[in-house]
């Protein structure tokens, strides 16, 4: 991974300072993209460019931008996206479904390729990409380590959803992309809160709400209000992951009767798994316990009882000592 970040910073330096380097070096950073300006800075002559364009060595896909290399590339991949990159000028910057995408998020493939420019740019988007401006983004909503150059995982998210088609779907994206692990709801927070006036404030702000229920540092209060309401033996505590995050585990154990229970968001149904010698292991989703808490607790006292509890209302009553 530290090798993988001192690469991208080099890449980086070298895509901001194109004046030095030849153009060959600037078109290999830039997966085969390069400008017919940088081209020019660079010490290649125009007619050498035309040249190499005629006999079909190089391409321009778009106004003032050259493929170098004409090796096979997928149609929205890093070659395409350069290009775009390179067509709008130094101020665009991939953004949405398309820059969530190349961050891992899984399920959204059919996004178009969106650019954000600032919003006072006026500049005409190349066929198939949707331009998109921002009075609002800050260099910090940049992934500083990333090419072509692109909103974080967090502000590409928020945007995804203010732009959905439906707020259905704006809710549907903003859980995939925690549960995915490319953001966490504090990032999703902090990107909103510098996002600007939106329309779907409201509903984004509710949607990270009900995902930050899920999260272990409250799944553990409702765990022990249950315990406390049934009667529930006393139980170890820890959790797996930051706290406040719905993706991380709440474990609780029984020592004395081999009962553990796993709790998280990710959990889609309470399933009991039996292991002869060792701990019977109850999953159950975190929201079961805010939804129908009485059936979180009958599944935890079951799986108690095969393993020899007896609740305090069912233990015989001893004789006072006279």
């Amino acid at each position: 991974m530290l090798a993988q970040q001192k690469n991208n910073r080099h890449r980086l330096l070298m895509a901001h300072n194109p004046g030095r380097l030849s153009w060959q070096e600037i078109a290999t950073t830039q997966a085969g993209v390069i400008t017919i300006r940088d081209a020019v800075a660079a010490g290649i002559p125009r007619t050498e460019i035309r040249r190499r364009l005629n006999d079909g060595r190089w391409r321009q896909p778009f106004r003032g931008v050259l493929i170098t290399d004409l090796a096979p590339a997928p149609a929205a991949g890093p070659q395409h996206l350069w290009a775009v990159v390179q067509a709008i000028g130094p101020d665009a910057v991939l953004a949405g479904g398309c820059a969530a995408a190349l961050a891992g998020l899984v399920g959204y493939d059919t996004q178009p390729v969106t650019v954000l420019v600032p919003a006072d740019r006026r500049v005409s988007a190349p066929p198939g990409v949707l331009l998109r401006h921002s009075a609002r983004l800050q260099i910090t909503e940049i992934d500083p380590l990333r090419l072509p150059r692109r909103t974080t995982p967090a502000r590409s998210v928020i945007d995804m959803a203010e732009w959905a088609a439906s707020r259905a779907l704006a809710q549907d994206l903003l859980a995939d992309a925690v549960h995915q692990r490319l953001a966490t709801v504090r990032d999703l927070r902090e990107a909103l809160s510098r996002r600007g006036p939106i329309s779907r404030r409201t509903l984004i702000t509710e949607t990270l709400d009900r995902l930050g229920a899920d999260a272990p540092h409250l799944t553990e209060i409702m765990f022990r209000r249950i315990e406390r309401r049934q009667e529930l033996p006393p139980a170890g505590y820890r959790v797996e992951g930051p706290p406040d995050e719905p993706t991380s585990r709440l474990t609780v154990r029984y020592e004395p009767w081999r009962v553990r229970v796993e709790v998280g968001s990710t959990v889609s149904q309470s399933v009991t798994e039996h292991d002869p010698g060792q701990d019977i292991l109850v999953r159950l989703p975190a929201r079961l316990l805010r939804t129908a808490p009485d059936d979180a607790a009958a599944i935890v006292a079951g799986a108690l009882r095969e393993r020899g509890w007896v609740p305090p209302t069912a233990r015989p009553h001893q004789a006072l000592a006279s």
